[in-house]
């Protein structure tokens, strides 16, 4: 069983890189240790609408509903509004992550990728020090594949890329531990998301509620490792629902558990080696969203591929055109968000009270991530400021120099 690529791991990014390698004309092959893609659902289910820019999904049956803004609430329940008429690309949908992932799939399929389901990757072959390829586990079944590329799409704890020799691990402080429930029979009165930031509330994170149509939303929480313990973003999240009267006469359908990478990116190219989506870190630190980012890189990822199969050169210098293009791409808002994280763990609620205070009624000239940071960098205190330059002064000079 001989492949250009092998990818591991159906998620969006794993879904988009063979869609575009197998455009490019290779041979490739999709392993997914679940039995159904885009099952179960491990997800806040929201995505920018830059994704109406990208031919990457058609129709519209993985959209839930379409967000005109969102709500920021500080501590204090003070809001900050980003309305319609502001939020531009950067709202976005609630969408069925379930579908959404098989629609990706599909197209993946359409363009000449095959896909085995119930095979989880347990090695990779190698020849000396040579990947040539990877040993799979179907059912009770031992298989083994060839490839020239491996690409590890394979989630928050990448195998491929640990038994790759890169380093994987992640520091406490740089994953996020998220539960979520799906609520039936509560009042959501607009299409807007809401965020609720606080040590009290989230440490180290947010609440969110998405409306995913009429009465009923996904309502969800992250909270960083270092700051948790063993359930306590389940316990915060049945507190934060127990307040709230719109929420706590809602009916569970669904809970969800999981973990979100909110790192800086890791190394992402070996010889015969790619890491795409969660694996290689390309998740915004800030908000925890990731989809937008593994949609770029797996075309990116899907692209190079295409390219080292024609040239028959799979050396790290070669894949290194994947690096270069995401980094130009997505790397420097990563980076950015990075720091900005870390100085909002610096801040007590009293700084974040003050900062919304200040901006609940601005009317945003920029309506995005990076807006959002530059407004509430203008309004941090003095004090703050200043504690961050001295811890922070040599990364911020970086970043300003990038």
């Amino acid at each position: 069983m001989n492949y250009d690529a092998i990818i591991a791991g159906s998620g969006p990014a794993g879904s988009v890189t063979a869609r575009f390698a197998a455009e490019s004309g290779a041979k490739v092959l999709v392993i997914e240790r679940r039995a159904e893609v885009g099952v179960p659902v491990l997800c806040g289910e929201g995505i920018s609408r830059k994704i109406d820019d990208w031919d990457m999904v058609t129709g519209d049956r993985w959209i839930a509903g379409r967000m005109d803004g969102a709500r920021i609430y500080s501590p204090d329940k003070t809001c900050v509004t980003i309305g319609a008429e502001q939020a531009g690309n950067e709202t976005g949908y609630v969408i069925y992550r379930d579908i959404f992932d098989q629609e990706l799939a599909r197209h993946a399929i359409k363009a000449g990728a095959e896909y085995m389901m119930n095979t989880q990757a347990t090695g990779l072959i190698k020849e000396g020090d040579k990947i040539v390829g990877i040993i799979a586990k179907y059912f009770d079944e031992k298989l083994k594949f060839e490839a020239d590329i491996i690409v590890g799409a394979d989630g928050v704890d990448s195998k491929i890329g640990h038994w790759a020799g890169i380093e994987t691990r992640l520091d406490p402080k740089d994953l996020e531990t998220c539960a979520q429930y799906t609520l039936e029979n509560i009042d959501i009165k607009d299409a807007y998301c809401e965020f609720y930031l606080g040590k009290e509330i989230a440490p180290g994170g947010y609440v969110w509620v998405f409306p995913k149509g009429k009465g009923i939303a996904n309502v969800g929480i992250g909270i960083l490792a270092s700051l948790s313990e063993s359930g306590m973003a389940k316990k915060l999240l049945e507190n934060f629902i127990e307040k709230d009267p719109r929420l706590k006469k809602g009916i569970p359908i669904r809970f969800l558990a999981g973990a979100v990478p909110v790192s800086n990116p890791i190394e992402t190219v070996l010889d015969n080696i790619i890491l795409v989506g969660d694996a290689a870190r390309h998740v915004d630190p800030l908000t925890g969203g990731g989809l937008t980012h593994c949609l770029e890189g797996g075309k990116i990822a899907g692209e190079v591929i295409g390219k080292a199969v024609k040239q028959k050169d799979f050396s790290q210098e070669f894949l290194s055109e994947y690096e270069t293009r995401w980094k130009e791409a997505f790397g420097q808002k990563i980076k950015r968000n990075y720091l900005f994280k870390e100085l909002l763990l610096d801040m007590d609620d009293k700084t974040l009270n003050h900062i919304a205070y200040a901006l609940k009624d601005k009317k945003f000239d920029e309506i995005s991530t990076h807006g959002l940071v530059k407004e509430v960098a203008n309004e941090l205190p003095i004090s703050t400021k200043f504690k961050a330059l001295l811890k922070h002064g040599s990364k911020i000079k970086e970043i300003k120099n990038q």
